[in-house]
């Protein structure tokens, strides 16, 4: 550097120093000139001290600092750390009132050209800074003026983003839109492009729904399109996928009639709300649900390209509507969530994606979720059932199915059916049900008679909500030929069970029911009343007193009379899932 000392007429000089301007690989921009005098000292007045929040820089090389340094003669960006000229505000996802507006004069004096590669001109400091949590969903900047303008935000991570036009419904306003949203500070300057427009008016819109032109232009999409982003993201999901059911908090709705699909209705966005990539199917349907108080459409468009709409799915639904892919194919589910009245555009709703059922039926047995489709029913008990005919006939416990005023079954797979009660018997604590469903009933044994030491197998679905929603499986022996005092129309088994077993079919190693289930021996009593704990005594109705029940209602069942081989418990557990289910009882 030239010896400043040795000239007589030394005026204060404009210099880039590297060394100032770069740190641990990071860029340090000023928003003025840095003006040195002749000991290389900052006298800069209006700015002396730069405040650096490395968390808030972006990240960028040595070599391209020098370069831009000496390519423009001076470098100058936005200060991040300044004041914003309007403020700060936070908001968290799902936030309401949705669109949040500002309005706010753009522009300035500052060329917007220095900030990653943008147009227009804007000011030093932020004119508004938001701090965002709780990302549920994108998050969009917009901003309308009768000017061309142009927008600039710094996020969370310190990245730059910029935009002037931000599509041909909006015209000259500028937009960003951030698809996967992170929590944190947005830093936003609003510009207007051309100098001589500065101070002008504008509207600053920060949303969750999308552009705040969309449904007012004339350019506005008329057709669902596919090919669109997803407005919440895409995802990928396998066969058997857990939890299981998916679930996403969205809004529904949009200014595009669903009547451009075949046999819909209701209101829904051009592109899809979520998009799925479906790998690996299973054995099980593949389902798309919606759950809310209002009136919604349901859209999907499948990966062999066919359009399927659904308004309200059945009578347990209400107004909910489902998508069920029997077969699934693997491959891209585009979704959309609609409502049926155009007025109830961007209400909230949840949509469940899931190889079970319906999500409407409650979740646990102690659930206080009510029931939508029934007036405000509960959902207050369930069981387990097994199919006996190929009526759909079912069987389960009185006990299971007493004080419902309706019950639903369902099995793996499957979606829930309307079980109505044909027979019930509190004395042998039997019940008999009826659906509407299709499934491979079980057989009853006819050529074996039982004997104590006998292996037997259960399969069921205890503790709902809390264990495994695919079923439970437990084995055990036959240790007593009768139940508590002698009880001939019980049997004793080792095979554990659990409060929702009730109902479920006990096994031999042929894969023959050889009972239902019905009770564990009340450990309380035994400790108040004998002054001992007992442990694993559960018991079955025996399926003698079972087959005479359903004898007595003129049920088809099977009845195996021919000699058997034994099987594996895997080979009886695949078996008893085709044709046992769960029972959920609504008050």
């Amino acid at each position: 550097m030239q010896d400043l000392n040795q000239s007589e007429d030394y005026a204060p000089r404009l210099i880039i120093r590297p060394e100032l301007v770069c740190q641990s690989a990071r860029l340090i921009l000023a928003p003025y000139p840095i003006i040195l005098d002749k000991n290389d000292t900052v006298i800069t007045t209006a700015h002396r001290a730069r405040y650096t929040y490395p968390s808030r820089l972006q990240t960028i090389s040595t070599a391209l600092v020098i370069a831009a340094a000496f390519s423009s003669g001076v470098i100058v960006a936005q200060d991040v750390s300044a004041e914003a000229s309007y403020g700060s505000i936070d908001l968290a996802g799902f936030f309401s009132p949705d669109p949040y507006r500002e309005e706010i004069l753009a522009g300035g004096s500052v060329n917007a050209r220095d900030v990653a590669g943008c147009s227009g001109y804007i000011s030093d400091a932020p004119d508004l800074e938001l701090g965002f949590s709780n990302p549920a969903s994108q998050l969009g900047f917009f901003v309308t003026s009768d000017v061309d303008t142009t927008l600039v935000i710094n996020d969370p991570s310190g990245d730059w983003h910029c935009n002037d036009d931000f599509d041909t419904a909006g015209g000259t306003n500028a937009g960003l839109n951030f698809s996967r949203p992170e929590a944190g500070v947005y830093d936003i300057w609003v510009g207007s492009y051309s100098e001589d427009d500065t101070f002008t008016s504008a509207n600053l819109y920060i949303t969750e729904l999308g552009a705040p032109w969309n449904g007012v232009s004339s350019s506005d999409q008329s057709e669902l399109d596919q090919f669109e982003d997803a407005n919440y993201g895409d995802f990928d999901l396998t066969g058997n996928f857990e939890p299981d059911p998916f679930r996403r908090t969205i809004r529904a709705g949009g200014s595009v009639n669903a009547n451009t699909v075949q046999n819909c209705s209701g209101y829904v966005s051009s592109a899809p709300d979520l998009q799925l990539n479906f790998s690996q199917p299973s054995t099980y349907d593949l389902s798309f649900f919606v759950e809310s108080a209002l009136d919604t459409t349901l859209v999907v468009n499948g990966p062999s390209g066919e359009w399927h709409c659904n308004d309200d799915f059945n009578g347990n639904s209400g107004t909910n509507p489902g998508v069920v892919f029997a077969d699934p194919d693997e491959g891209i589910y585009d979704i959309w969530v609609g409502t049926y009245a155009v007025d109830d555009a961007f209400t909230e709703v949840e949509l469940y994606i899931t190889e079970l059922g319906t999500p409407w039926e409650g979740t646990s047995g102690n659930s206080t979720e009510t029931f939508p489709s029934s007036g405000g029913r509960q959902l207050i008990s369930s069981g387990t059932g097994f199919v006996v005919s190929a009526d759909g006939h079912i069987l389960t416990n009185h006990h299971v199915i007493d004080g419902c005023a309706a019950q639903t079954f369902r099995i793996r797979g499957d979606v829930a059916t309307d079980a109505v009660t044909l027979a019930s018997n509190a004395t042998t604590d039997l019940a008999l049900l009826r659906a509407d469903i299709s499934a491979t009933p079980a057989e009853f044994s006819g050529a074996q008679t039982l004997r104590l030491g006998d292996e037997v197998v259960v399969y069921g679905f205890p503790l709902l909500g809390d264990l495994s929603s695919q079923g439970n499986l437990t084995n055990g022996i036959v240790s007593a030929l009768s139940g508590l005092n002698d009880d001939l129309s019980r049997l004793q088994m080792t095979a554990q069970i659990q409060p929702g077993n009730s109902g479920g079919p006990v096994m031999n190693r042929n894969g023959e029911i050889v009972g239902v289930v019905v009770e564990t021996a009340n450990d309380e009593f035994f400790r108040e009343r004998r002054g001992t704990a007992v442990q694993n005594l559960n018991f079955a109705i025996r399926d003698s007193i079972a087959r005479t029940f359903l004898d007595t209602n003129n049920v088809d069942y099977v009845l195996n009379t021919a000699e058997s081989e034994s099987r594996s418990v895997a080979d009886i557990a695949e078996a008893a899932q085709q044709y046992t289910g769960i029972i959920k009882c609504y008050r």
